[in-house]
């Protein structure tokens, strides 16, 4: 991590000039692609307010304890639970889906006030195992989950839709929403797929 950001602070104070080569550096170092799963609870403020924070810690520490072994389970890798947020991140759209999918019934068995909104996209980003990721398709999957999906919403960015493999068949809404003065194509991903294991 302090090697990310002694980079990122080369960088910064750079010329011009010698921007191109430390960028590179970067990239090469901690560039990958991945399927990025972020994961929100809702009514946070709400149920805070309402029932005080010690209930709503718990139900915190409950979804720590669910999501953590099913993201192993699905190959992929916790980079850091943050407040009521999860990030994740997977090899492979399919695991990504699967585990959104596993989660979201889990989370809402037997406790129905535990509702979670879940944003996934696919790209190029930059991953500091067990610390941070950046890019955009960090950026995206972070805008749906916290921001756009509503309670058991598990919505996808066209890009995640396109790199899934074409044996994975799943009932989604297709939706345009304009994000940042930026439009895009989400797709809510509604029931379960197919495909094996979902």
């Amino acid at each position: 991590m302090q090697t990310f950001y002694a980079l990122i602070d080369r960088y910064a104070a750079a010329a011009s000039w010698q921007r191109e080569a430390i960028e590179a550096e970067i990239w090469q170092r901690y560039g990958v692609v991945r399927a990025v799963l972020v994961l929100d609870m809702c009514l946070f403020t709400a149920s805070v307010h309402r029932d005080g924070v010690l209930p709503y810690l718990s139900r915190i520490r409950r979804m720590h304890a669910i999501t953590g072994p099913i993201v192993a389970a699905y190959s992929g890798e916790v980079v850091k639970y943050q407040a009521d947020n999860l990030l994740a991140v997977f090899p492979d759209p399919a695991q990504a889906l699967g585990a959104a999918l596993s989660m979201r019934q889990r989370l809402l068995e037997g406790t129905p006030s535990q509702c979670v909104g879940i944003g996934l996209s696919y790209g190029r980003i930059l991953l500091v195992p067990g610390w941070d990721s950046h890019g955009d398709a960090t950026n995206l999957a972070f805008k749906l989950g916290e921001d756009v999906a509503n309670s058991g919403e598990v919505l996808a960015t066209a890009d995640f839709i396109k790199a899934l493999d074409a044996s994975n068949k799943f009932h989604h809404e297709q939706r345009t929403l304009n994000i940042a003065d930026l439009q895009f194509e989400v797709f809510c991903i509604a029931g379960d797929s197919n495909g094996p294991g979902y």
